[in-house]
């Protein structure tokens, strides 16, 4: 269920099955092949992917194969000429969407050729799914009258993301950013935007963009508003205060590591979850000494521990100031992408997150949330790594005096006055807002969360998180099998699974387990 990229994938890896398939896509919405991250009816066009094309793993065709097929024309649109078209280069979600939606259909046609039967159903929203004793597995679909069920083997359930209509927080409701013009439609001058990463970033531009014009000149972006008597303002509010750095040059394919190996981590591993946690932290640091042996020395003695890493990381960003840092660090960035130099510490991180993921299945519980509490902040921060042309229009709005970055303090509360201002407790104090949109990113979600009531009945522990290869543990024997890979359920305990590059890897896992049985 679902079309967006987790099910295009699933569907390039199920056509490579020289036994014949028949395979059915259930689509909520009347377009399938795009997703929610790419879909332009949720989605501005000047909304860029962080992820730079040659990282996109190929469908039919690379995306920069694609991108060099387009008409000049229509490149043209997109403000863009053959000249521009890089392996290297970020390129907007939207743009992304219509590779995506291309490349599902060529998938379609070729699989059918192959001598599979490909259905595809569009505003088919699935309503439940019930496992009896039978050997296929029946899935509820469409809506009132038109309500109609089906038959299979086996169930993917690939839905994508998941976010309310109206998100709270200390249960003040809050503006949801999807879609876009929820946030182009805002005619409220003080504005708060909860979140300082990708999605918020993305938001902040869609607010300026409505309210005025960035103007380019070489590295130099310049932002104007409409009406100069605007009142605009807009503060971005999170737990440090601090934003993602800049992309940065590094060499891909991937080097080899040193010491966090998948040797060593494997060895790791075989020695018992007891203490995995530091002891592969202890391999980071190894890494870290190795690829740039200054870096940890220059930074306070507790950053050689899992609790000290994080404040020490973020040290130098919280110390100048947020967007200040920003400022300062875009312009570092950018230079080691002219001279094309690694920045070594971040390089190791990088890659260490890798590492990190194979042992996270591994860990206790307390360690597992030792996990997401220290090193989850900054392997977050290190993987979101954003467009330069993104920061730059967030200093453009800085510049222009328009935007400013705070930090929370600890503790904070949210709350809502007689008036209906949101207030929100921070390091500089209290501060209020006409109205606060929520750019805090997906968040996990147990599988009693699933929208599929007679599903999570059938579950034999549904508090459980479904762990490789997804498939999910029925209370009942039953020949059929179901597997979630919905985005907000594999967030439970695979943190690292929003992208392109896992929702491939994640596919292939689950039809590597269909064509096993």
């Amino acid at each position: 269920m679902g079309s967006g990229p987790m099910a295009i994938y699933l569907l390039k890896h199920l056509a490579s099955s020289d036994e014949p398939l028949a395979i059915t896509i259930f689509e909520a919405s009347t377009s399938a092949g795009v997703g929610m991250p790419y879909d332009p009816a949720l989605n501005a066009d000047y909304m860029l992917c962080n992820a730079f094309s040659r990282e996109i793993p190929a469908l039919e065709r690379p995306l920069i194969d694609w991108l060099k097929d387009r008409p000049a024309r229509e490149l043209s649109e997109w403000e863009l000429s053959v000249h521009d078209l890089t392996a290297r280069a970020f390129y907007p979600r939207v743009l992304i969407g219509e590779y995506l939606h291309s490349q599902f259909g060529d998938l379609c046609e070729n699989a059918r050729a192959a001598g599979h039967m490909v259905t595809v159903h569009t505003d088919s929203r699935v309503n439940d799914i019930r496992v009896a004793d039978t050997a296929k597995v029946t899935i509820h679909y469409g809506s009132g009258q038109f309500g109609q069920t089906a038959q299979f083997d086996a169930v993917i359930i690939a839905s994508g993301h998941s976010w309310s209509s109206v998100p709270e927080i200390d249960g003040v409701k809050l503006v949801s950013p999807w879609p876009y013009t929820n946030i182009t439609e805002l005619a409220q001058d003080n504005i708060g935007v909860l979140g300082s990463s990708l999605s918020a970033i993305d938001v902040v531009g869609a607010i300026a963009h409505a309210r005025g014009q960035f103007e380019e000149s070489g590295d130099r972006i310049s932002w104007l508003p409409n009406d100069i008597d605007d009142a605009l303002r807009i503060t971005m509010v999170s737990h440090m205060g601090i934003m993602p750095e800049g992309d940065f040059y590094y060499p891909f394919p991937y080097e080899p590591l040193i010491c966090i190996t998948q040797e060593a981590i494997n060895d790791e591993i075989a020695r018992g979850s007891e203490d995995l946690l530091d002891r592969v932290f202890t391999l980071l640091c190894d890494e870290l000494d190795a690829a740039d042996p200054d870096y940890l020395d220059s930074l306070p003695k507790t950053a050689r521990t899992v609790e000290g890493f994080a404040p020490a990381y973020f040290s130098r960003r919280r110390e100048v100031g947020g967007l200040r840092a920003v400022k300062r660090d875009l312009a570092a960035a950018r230079e080691t992408l002219r001279r094309k130099e690694t920045i070594l510490h971040r390089y190791a991180l990088l890659r260490g997150h890798e590492a990190f993921d194979h042992i996270l299945r591994e860990l206790t519980p307390e360690d597992y949330s030792r996990f997401l509490d220290h090193l989850m902040p900054v392997f977050a921060d290190c993987y979101a790594a954003v467009p330069h042309l993104s920061l730059a229009r967030i200093i453009a709005l800085y510049d222009a005096g328009v935007l400013e970055l705070v930090a929370t303090e600890e503790g904070a509360k949210f709350s809502q006055t007689e008036d209906g201002r949101i207030e929100v407790d921070t390091e500089d104090g209290t501060i209020g807002f006409d109205v606060m949109v929520d750019a805090r990113g997906q968040a996990p979600a147990s599988l009693t969360d699933l929208p599929f009531p007679e599903l999570v009945k059938a579950l034999r522990s549904p508090e459980e998180p479904v762990l490789q290869p997804f498939a999910l543990d029925l209370a009942q024997d039953s020949a059929s099998r179901i597997y979630c890979l919905a985005l907000p359920q594999l967030l439970e305990r695979y943190p690292f699974s929003q992208g392109l590059v896992e929702c491939s890897h994640h596919a292939r896992r689950v039809v590597d387990d269909i064509f096993c049985a």
